[in-house]
C-alpha cells in the first residue's frame, strides 16, 4: 500500500485511537496458522495476536492451528479461513492455487527478512556444509521455507544430493529438528534463525546461514472484501504507528511478532518462487506435501 494511503488511514484511525471497542458478537473470523511449532508454543505465540485483532477490529478472531502446512493452504483457498499467517513458500503456493494475497508481513527485530540456519552440535567435527556428506540431516515440514526448502538449496550448493549424499529425516517442527541434533538422531538440521539462535545456548552451533528470505506474510483468502483487507492492514501496520498503547501491546509479544508489521506485496516473494523451482523443479507450486520429501522418485 502506498505511503499516501497509509497516511490517509492513519488520519482516520487517529480520530478513533482511544480504547478499542468490545468484540462484536456473531461468528468468529478464523485465522489460520501453519504448525511451525508444537501446539502449546503455537498458542502462547499467536493467541495474543488474536486477542489484539479482536479488540482493535471489534470482531472476534479465532486461532486455527493447521495440522499441516498443506491443509492450512487448502482451508484458506476453500474459504474455511478468513486469513492466515503463512511461511513464504506456503504463501506462493496459496497464491498460485487460488490467488491469495498478502496484506502485511513480519518485521522481526526490525527486519522484513529472516534467514535459515544449519545447526550441528558444538562438539561436532563437521566444519562446512560439504562435510555433511554421508551424514543424517533433519528437516522440519516439507513445505517449510527455512527448515526444508532453503536448507535443501544450501546443501545442493555444496554439491550434496538428497537421499544420495546424505540421509533425510523429517520432524515437522523447528524445535524438534533442532532437538534431534542434540539427541544425536541426526548430525545436522535446518531451522529458522530465531530458533537456531536459541539452541546455540543449549549445545548447538550455527554451521551456515542462508541469504535473507522475505518475512512471513499475513494472507487473506481470494475474493475477500477490500474492507477486510483494509481493516487488517489498519490493525497490523497503521494503528501501531499512531497509537502508543497498540505499539506497546505488540512489543510485549513473543520475539517473532514483537517487531511489528510492514506492508507486503506479492512481488517481494518472487525470489521464493525461484528458490522452490530450483529445489523441486517446475512443479514446485503444485506437488503434494509428501512428494516434496527427498527420496526415491521425489525431488
Amino acid at each position: 500500500m502506498k505511503v499516501t494511503a497509509i497516511a490517509s488511514l492513519a488520519m482516520t484511525l487517529a480520530l478513533t485511537a482511544g480504547a478499542a471497542e468490545p468484540a462484536r458478537g456473531g461468528q468468529a473470523l478464523r485465522f489460520g496458522v501453519v504448525s511451525f511449532y508444537n501446539p502449546r508454543l503455537m498458542y502462547l505465540k499467536y493467541q495474543p495476536l488474536m486477542d489484539y485483532l479482536s479488540g482493535v477490529t471489534g470482531q472476534r478472531w479465532e486461532l486455527v492451528i493447521g495440522p499441516s502446512y498443506e491443509r492450512t493452504v487448502e482451508d484458506l483457498c476453500a474459504g474455511r479461513l478468513t486469513a492466515a499467517y503463512l511461511g513464504p513458500y506456503s504463501y506462493v503456493r496459496a497464491h498460485a492455487a487460488c490467488g491469495a494475497v498478502p496484506v502485511a508481513k513480519l518485521n522481526t527485530d526490525g527486519k522484513p527478512t529472516y534467514t535459515s540456519v544449519i545447526l550441528v552440535r558444538t562438539d561436532s567435527p563437521i566444519k562446512s556444509v560439504k562435510d555433511i556428506a554421508g551424514k543424517r540431516f533433519g528437516f522440519g515440514s516439507p513445505m517449510s521455507t527455512s527448515s526444508h526448502v532453503m536448507p535443501r538449496a544450501m546443501l545442493a550448493d555444496a554439491g550434496l544430493r538428497p537421499g544420495v549424499d546424505f540421509t533425510c529425516r523429517y520432524y515437522f517442527h523447528h524445535e524438534r529438528a533442532a532437538r534431534a541434533v542434540l539427541l544425536g538422531e541426526v548430525d545436522a538440521s535446518g531451522v529458522r534463525d530465531i530458533v537456531g539462535e536459541k539452541f546455540t545456548q543449549r549445545g548447538l552451533r550455527i554451521l551456515a546461514r542462508s541469504a535473507p528470505i522475505p518475512n512471513f506474510p499475513f494472507v487473506v483468502a481470494p475474493g475477500s472484501p477490500q474492507a477486510l483487507r483494509d481493516e487488517l492492514f489498519n490493525a497490523l501496520v497503521v494503528r501501531p504507528r499512531i497509537d502508543p498503547a497498540a505499539a506497546a501491546t505488540i512489543k510485549g509479544w513473543d520475539e517473532e511478532l514483537a517487531g511489528g508489521f510492514v506492508p507486503a506485496t506479492d512481488a517481494e516473494y518472487e525470489s521464493v518462487r525461484r528458490l522452490a523451482a530450483r529445489v523441486f523443479g517446475p512443479r514446485a507450486l503444485t506437488l503434494a506435501e509428501d512428494a516434496l520429501e527427498c527420496g526415491p522418485g521425489n525431488p
